[in-house]
């Protein structure tokens, strides 16, 4: 039986000058995460973590903190997102390196994207697993 997957978007902002880290994930099973059938449901998730992320804009200045991995959206086992996300989460808030987060989610996730939204293509999918961050 193949091991669920567990997609999460993850975005990276601040706000009132703090770091912060909104998660929202579903579970997948048996299917490819970026595949035709599943990419809505992945759109949701994003979608739904940018609402929520919107809605906090009454709390003070949002910003999110980098352009290019500040949106992002992995697939990780249940089991390493329970164990390996809060510390991950905590190490980025206290520190703000994105360069460490984005190199220990590539170690211990099996896929994991930059997001963003280009003009008249829609919402584009980078791989970071197997590129360099510049």
């Amino acid at each position: 039986m193949e091991e669920q997957k567990y997609v999460i978007a993850i975005a990276l902002a601040e706000q009132n000058n703090k770091r912060l880290m909104p998660l929202g994930g579903k579970t997948f099973a048996g299917v490819d995460t970026l595949s035709q059938s599943s990419n809505k449901e992945v759109e949701k998730i994003i979608l739904d973590l940018l609402l929520r992320l919107f809605q906090r804009t009454t709390e003070g200045s949002l910003k999110i903190s980098n352009e290019e991995t500040g949106l992002l959206l992995a697939e990780i086992s249940f089991e390493s997102m329970r164990n390996n996300i809060p510390i991950i989460k905590s190490n980025w808030i206290n520190t703000g390196d994105t360069e460490t987060l984005i190199e220990k989610l590539k170690s211990i996730c099996s896929n994991l994207w930059s997001v963003e939204f280009k003009k008249h293509e829609g919402i584009v999918f980078n791989d970071l697993r197997n590129k360099k961050l510049s």
